[in-house]
């Protein structure tokens, strides 16, 4: 007992890793510059950092565009049932609403990709 109370870190902590999650870590830690599990976890643990990116605002335009796209095809239906539209006119409401979902979407996968990074 006395050996443990000279110890620097005198304090233990228990981890348990699924295969996968160890070979996950072992791989990690052999692509850094840290000699061993020890050293890599006290680094990730006491510098690492637990990031929350919150979504729910392109989340809500992302819901947003989609409904846009619902009331632009009720409208599409209503005007062909009584002809008050041409089919040029329809088609270039749906590639509007086309562009802007994929211009949305893609915003959207570019700042993830941008948050996971920093």
């Amino acid at each position: 007992m006395e050996h443990k109370n000279k110890l620097r870190r005198p304090i233990q902590r228990k981890v348990r890793f699924s295969k996968e999650e160890n070979r996950l870590i072992k791989k990690k830690i052999d692509e850094s510059f840290f000699p061993n599990f020890q050293n890599f976890a006290l680094h990730m643990l006491i510098q690492g950092e637990v990031r929350h990116i919150d979504y729910s605002e392109l989340k809500q335009l992302t819901t947003e565009v989609h409904r846009i796209g619902i009331n632009i095809n009720q409208v599409t239906r209503l005007a062909n049932q009584f002809n008050e539209i041409s089919s040029t006119d329809i088609q270039q409401l749906k590639n509007e609403l086309t562009a802007l979902t994929e211009t949305v979407q893609s915003n959207l996968t570019t700042l993830i990709k941008l948050k996971e990074r920093t």
